[in-house]
């Protein structure tokens, strides 16, 4: 997923200014994020450690392996999250991460699960709690991807982090990373900075994504199997998970297009009314590696039209977030845009694809899959 995931969404590696005055948010997620606390208050650092060392395997003569693990920071106090950094053991393969909240309900599903730091398949969100979880719907805390460095909340934000509260880690394991070498285990670490909440004036952020389908049929002149998109669609579910495969017939309905018959095109869009007022901080792209552009658009086609975010030449190993110069306030019943476009031709060329049979790609959560994903930090009014 996130190639990122997606996705660390506020960071202070390689942090760009936009002065555009605009942007949005969607309909999905609860990711919070925030903190800005006292200067006179003494920051405490908390590192923890994957339990165990994982050694990734693919299911079904896959090339991905999505595992969870539950972690637990020993936070002596109620807290704000100043910084929070990803730390992967095995840089060369893991291709992303991403923190999830962990709620009380949902914590001992997670502990049973977790198998005393085995940790868990999860292919999507977590897989914890009642009905589809997924990789759009589940709560992000923060996330790692290439180009991101420490995820640093700017002065005056930060993210509330209770006493004794646990979180999921979910580690995105790319074994075409790996180029036929030996796949050795990782174990991976997280490092938060964090203040305490007793006096800390913060305003709170939440994390927003906007998906959009994707649809890209085999270029001209190149066939196989897996061009027909319903064999696609059932290899995706046979090495991944059904849960993706749902997950892109999903996409399709909530953005108008038909999910069982969508058309093919090498351009993702969503168009999203907002259903609640906010101030956007920032925004970030995330595509994989067939990604050309993502562009987040304010009320498109209207007088109030305003860019977001417009990524001209994206850079898989540089998904790093855009902090806007100015918070952008956007209105309930405004409309926000995702648009993505891709190059179906760079799997015939890129080392890490062209050796895989050709296919019709479409949302999934594999590095040879693709996703169209704008990501916005913001706070409410």
């Amino acid at each position: 997923m996130l190639h990122l995931g997606v996705f660390g969404i506020l960071t202070s590696m390689k942090l760009k200014v936009l002065s555009i005055t605009a942007v949005a948010v969607l309909f999905v997620s609860l990711l919070p994020q925030s903190a800005g606390a006292a200067p006179t208050q003494k920051m405490k650092r908390y590192t923890v450690t994957m339990t165990k060392a994982h050694l990734p395997t693919a299911p079904n003569n896959g090339t991905d392996d999505y595992r969870c693990f539950l972690l637990n920071p020993k936070v002596t106090e109620d807290s704000i999250i100043r910084a929070i950094q990803f730390i992967p053991e095995k840089k060369n393969y893991v291709h992303h991460a991403i923190i999830f909240r962990t709620t009380d309900a949902d914590l001992p599903e997670a502990i049973a699960a977790d198998k005393n730091g085995k940790g868990w398949p999860c292919f999507g969100g977590t897989g914890l709690g009642a009905g589809l979880s997924s990789f759009i719907s589940s709560p992000w805390l923060s996330s790692w991807a290439p180009g991101r460095g420490k995820d640093v909340s700017p002065p005056g934000y930060g993210t509330p982090f209770k006493k004794g509260e646990r979180f999921v880690l979910q580690v995105h394991y790319n074994l075409l990373a790996a180029s036929g070498a030996k796949l050795e285990t990782d174990k991976s670490k997280i490092v938060m900075e964090v203040v305490p909440a007793k006096g800390a004036t913060v305003k709170q952020l939440h994390v927003e994504l906007f998906p959009a389908p994707v649809e890209l049929a085999c270029p001209a002149g190149v066939t196989g199997l897996l061009c027909d998109r319903r064999q696609s669609l059932i290899d995706l579910a046979a090495r991944t998970s059904t849960t993706s495969a749902f997950e892109s017939t999903g996409i399709n309905f909530l953005c108008g297009q038909d999910p069982f018959k969508p058309a093919a095109s090498l351009i993702s869009r969503c168009d999203k009314v907002m259903n609640s007022s906010f101030n956007v901080i920032a925004a970030a792209p995330h595509m994989h590696l067939l990604g050309r552009t993502l562009k987040l658009t304010l009320n498109p086609g209207q007088s109030t039209e305003k860019i977001i975010l417009d990524v001209t030449n994206y850079n898989f190993d540089d998904q790093s977030s855009t902090v806007l110069k100015n918070p952008i306030a956007v209105k309930a019943g405004e409309t926000i845009r995702v648009e993505c476009t891709f190059d179906p031709t760079l799997r015939q060329k890129i080392p890490q694809l062209k050796a895989l049979a050709p296919r019709y790609v479409t949302w999934g959560e594999g590095s040879s899959d693709e996703m169209c994903l704008g990501v916005i930090a913001a706070t409410k009014e």
